[in-house]
């Protein structure tokens, strides 16, 4: 049996005392919570022999079962919950996804929650993976709240190119990092760790469960990985290198001697790589109780969601969205330089034929996609799932831990 120290005990009773009436914990959750995930044997035995004043009816296993050694044997656990409202199956087993809980990061635990320690699920993958989709569901399932990682849908006023969540969507679900900037601003990414650090930690203090969800590689990392990131450059070196085009910026880059960035065709890439005269971000060790889903789906099956989204967009006012904020923001804007926008430009001046602009725009998401997965790959964290029941099986085992 795993070993514990002397007030395991009494940090046992005070969260179970926090437990909210129907509602649950398991005892990996709370051994883990109190300082010793691999105690949830002595959690069991604290809750047979323990306290009987406290409210142990709502600690169950990591599957949703009740309790043999329960006063009344698992008839009478069974009573207990039902008393709470809350709904026990013939096998005397509960939904566990709906019911557990999480304590707030305020708790008066030794080992209490913290921004850093508290868990977080992170769904990535390309774009049209179903990322949204399924953290919707993980979001329903284990009554969680969504940090969207997306640095395009920071953006206001860009919804229906950016597949930015619906409103209905954004009411079912509580959503952080949508529209925080208007298209022609700029916004790093050390300003979205700050944003999704006090994110976590709101989620977290409200008892709920943090999901960070998205696409752009280095959001993701520089919360998983707690990068170091640069300070800003000089705003007047900035506007001079936001005013070369993507050729000027390589030349410079090559004159300088500098590491020419994985993606050399991306201007805000280049002009961060001469801002930092071709420093990187410090890298940390990967945020512990972090549970990393990546969607794993065929390049030609994305390519056939990327076209079917297109068309779906296009039907919903993707042109005229384009129109009003290239008129409004121009076409430099930070905003407009997502791939399709940048599709679209051409056909909205007349230059292209509709047809050409979508396939600009097939052609654009789909090395978006490419270099997406190249990121992700390096990333040995990432757990990767084919179908939705595999996300949930994993996501489940690492919070009953």
């Amino acid at each position: 049996m795993e070993r514990v120290d002397n007030n395991f005990k009494a940090r046992v009773y005070a969260l179970v005392t926090q437990i909210p009436k129907g509602r649950v914990m398991t005892y990996g959750q709370i051994a883990a919570l109190c300082g010793n995930p691999l105690a949830a044997r002595i959690v069991g035995g604290i809750a047979h022999f323990g306290d009987p004043s406290l409210p142990w009816q709502r600690v169950v296993n990591k599957n949703g079962g009740l309790a043999s050694g329960y006063p009344g044997g698992k008839n009478g656990h069974k009573t207990a919950l039902e008393a709470e409202g809350v709904i026990v199956y013939d096998d005397y087993q509960i939904s566990i996804e709906k019911l557990l809980w999480w304590p707030k990061g305020s708790t008066t635990l030794t080992h209490n929650l913290t921004p850093e320690t508290s868990p977080l699920v992170v769904i990535l993958g390309p774009t049209a993976s179903g990322k949204t989709a399924l953290a919707m569901e993980i979001a329903k399932r284990f009554n969680g709240e969504i940090i969207c990682a997306d640095s395009r849908t920071i953006y206001k006023y860009m919804n229906v190119g950016t597949a930015k969540p619906t409103n209905k969507e954004q009411s079912g679900v509580r959503h952080y990092g949508l529209d925080l900037i208007n298209p022609d601003k700029a916004y790093s990414a050390a300003q979205f760790k700050e944003m999704a650090l006090k994110a976590i930690d709101d989620i977290t203090n409200r008892g709920k469960l943090p999901i960070m969800v998205g696409g752009t590689g280095l959001y993701i990392d520089g919360v998983l990985f707690d990068y170091q990131f640069l300070p800003l450059s000089d705003p007047g070196e900035r506007k001079r290198l936001n005013n070369l085009s993507v050729e000027q910026l390589q030349a410079e880059i090559i004159e300088k001697e500098l590491l020419m960035p994985a993606n050399s065709q991306n201007p805000r890439h280049l002009t961060r790589a001469i801002e930092t005269n071709g420093a990187i971000p410090k890298k940390g060790k990967l945020r512990p109780n972090t549970c990393v889903i990546g969607i794993q789906t065929d390049l030609q099956i994305l390519k056939d969601r990327i076209t079917k989204r297109m068309e779906e967009m296009i039907k919903q006012g993707f042109i005229k969205e384009v129109t009003d904020l290239s008129k409004q923001y121009g076409w430099d804007a930070q905003g407009l330089q997502a791939p399709g926008y940048k599709a679209f430009r051409d056909f909205v001046e007349g230059k292209k034929t509709l047809d050409e602009a979508k396939a600009q725009f097939v052609r654009n998401d789909y090395l978006l996609a490419k270099r997406q997965r190249t990121w992700f790959k390096r990333n040995k964290s990432i757990q990767w799932v084919n179908n939705k029941a595999e996300a949930v099986d994993i996501i489940t085992t690492h919070l009953n831990k």
